[in-house]
């Protein structure tokens, strides 16, 4: 009969830390002790609630520090009002920012918050914000391929423009008179290498006279005698270019 009695209290024991353990993981897994915190609300606007549902999280520095307490349409008409229930003691301030973010490709949508400034005065309770509209992949799409709509147009109209005729033939005029004046030019160029070669070699009339020791300084000679008699500008005479005929000074005459 004892052990009877202590089998029984046993398994009374381990029934009851089984019950207790399972009611310990319902409110840790879901997040029922939430509802016991203190905390107020908020009430952010956005555009477009983009698939965030009511119980949603809202991380700050990736901390939750509330949930999503419910969603509504605005009486504008222009969007909707997210009803947010945030935790006391998280140090957001009023200035900072409410986005709307996926958990990976395929996960819940929650809300980020991101602070701003550290000045700001912390948020209170019962004011309204204006959240950050989240990112439509559909409405992206949909500019995207508008966009292309356009780029494709504008370079069929450059196909038809350069494809005419007219055009064509405007074009391949223009690179034959190109082809035409690269050929004079370097027609040109050699005939001038010619004359430069002659000249150093001395050839010709001009090629002598820029050869010609002599005759720089029977010049140098002509342009001081201009200066001498002011033909230039006068100066005095020098013994740069002595005159041949005078003896030179302290020589005796012949």
């Amino acid at each position: 009969m004892n052990n009877e009695r202590g089998i029984q209290r046993t398994v009374g024991v381990f029934v009851f830390a089984g019950i207790l353990v399972a009611c310990a993981l319902i409110l840790h897994f879901g997040k029922v002790g939430d509802r016991f915190r203190g905390g107020y609300p908020v009430t952010v606007e956005f555009a477009n609630a983009g698939g965030l549902v009511r119980g949603a999280q809202v991380l700050f520095a990736g901390v939750p520090v509330g949930k999503v307490g419910g969603i509504s349409l605005r009486d504008e008409g222009d969007g909707v009002n997210v009803e947010v229930d945030l935790f006391d003691n998280n140090g957001i301030r009023s200035d900072a920012r409410f986005l709307i973010k996926q958990s990976g490709f395929l996960g819940d949508k929650h809300i980020v918050v991101l602070p701003v400034s550290s000045t700001a005065p912390l948020l209170k309770g019962g004011e309204r914000l204006r959240g950050t509209d989240p990112f439509d992949f559909t409405d992206a799409a949909a500019q995207a391929g508008e966009a292309i709509r356009k780029l494709n147009a504008a370079v069929d109209k450059f196909s038809e423009a350069m494809l005419d005729p007219q055009t064509l033939g405007d074009l391949k005029s223009s690179v034959r008179n190109f082809s035409d004046l690269g050929g004079k030019l370097q027609g040109s160029a050699d005939r001038l290498n010619a004359i430069l070669a002659r000249v150093q070699k001395g050839e010709g009339t001009f090629g002598k006279l820029v050869n010609d020791p002599e005759l720089h300084d029977e010049l140098k000679r002509l342009i001081h005698n201009w200066r001498v008699h002011g033909l230039l500008y006068r100066e005095k005479a020098d013994e740069r270019y002595p005159d041949p005929r005078k003896p030179a000074p302290g020589a005796r005459a012949p």
